[in-house]
């Protein structure tokens, strides 16, 4: 579970929570100095959409390409031996 939120969700979301803290400073400081602060409706939504797909696909495929085990080896099932679950490897 916390793997698919980590591969999924956090590279999806993160580019819009980054705007929404940037948003968030730049009102208190523009409320400060007592300009007109940034609205978040305004913002570019298409564009933090499709940064956030870009970094969840760039995080998929650099995960893909970490992870495994090499060509050719074969995956032997988790396994009862002598009254004990022996896991799954691969040899």
């Amino acid at each position: 579970m916390i793997r698919t939120v980590i591969e999924y969700l956090v590279p999806l979301l993160l580019p819009t929570a980054v705007y929404l803290l940037w948003t968030g400073f730049a009102r208190r400081k523009a409320a400060a100095a007592g300009e007109s602060a940034p609205e978040w409706r305004d913002g570019p939504w298409l564009l933090l959409f499709v940064a956030g797909l870009v970094l969840a696909g760039a995080v998929l495929f650099a995960t893909a390409l970490m992870t495994g085990h090499d060509p050719g080896q074969k995956y032997m099932p988790a396994r009862l031996s002598g009254g004990e679950i022996v896991p799954g490897e691969t040899r």
